[in-house]
């Protein structure tokens, strides 16, 4: 390491060099592979040395669950809004299904969903946190909103949870499947906005109380 880049790691309050080198570390993941990523990589691509990344993390295994811990922290809730018992069913279903498709097919989640399923044996535990605060939370909070619905008559009533993953799969699975496997490069919006729709209204036509 120069005598420039020790002086600039020297100058750096701790928490700038952790940051850093978990920016890094995402990268070298995303781009390698957890296996095929290396401490001298991302040390590299942090601009700082071997034993400043071994005064933050162990080794590549804490990296890796620090990563997915700060993802894991910054997951929200698909945004439902304060007039989600008076606004009109249709409506809120397709403004839920815009926010939560912009949010899981953005590219770096896309990519980070995949690098966690490849490592979803080598980290169960982790992994486990990943489904709870991720693809389940939304499940609960949909559950919750149906629920009510069900309560007033407008969807018929049934298993809210299955209800709500299914929800979920129909707005979601198309795209994302494609998204996971590299098939479209970019995502056409104007497209998946008329999926959301048609999707949303297949789905009340099958909550339909008979």
């Amino acid at each position: 390491m120069s005598q420039n880049t020790a002086a600039q790691q020297r100058k750096r309050p701790p928490h700038a060099a952790r940051d850093l080198i978990l920016k890094a570390a995402t990268e070298a993941f995303l781009a390698h592979g957890f296996s095929g990523a290396s401490i001298d990589q991302i040390a590299a691509q942090a601009g700082v040395s071997k034993p400043t990344i071994y005064s933050h993390f162990q080794g590549k295994e804490q990296l890796f669950a620090a990563i997915m811990n700060s993802i894991c922290d910054n997951f929200e809730e698909p945004f439902v809004g304060p007039n989600a018992d008076t606004e009109e069913l249709s409506t809120i279903l397709i403004r839920i299904a815009d926010n939560y498709t912009r949010a899981i097919l953005q590219p770096g989640v896309v990519a980070m969903h995949r690098l966690f399923v490849a490592e979803a044996e080598r980290f169960p535990e982790l992994s486990r946190r990943y489904y709870e605060v991720g693809p389940r939370r939304v499940h609960q909070t949909l559950a919750s909103f149906f629920k009510k619905r069900m309560a007033r008559g407008e969807i018929r009533k049934c298993d809210p949870i299955l209800l709500a993953q299914f929800f979920a799969a129909v707005v979601i699975a198309p795209m994302r499947t494609k998204r996971l496997f590299a098939i479209d490069a970019e995502i056409d919006w104007k497209a998946m906005d008329k999926q959301n729709r048609e999707a949303v209204a297949l789905f009340l036509e099958g909550c339909r109380k008979h």
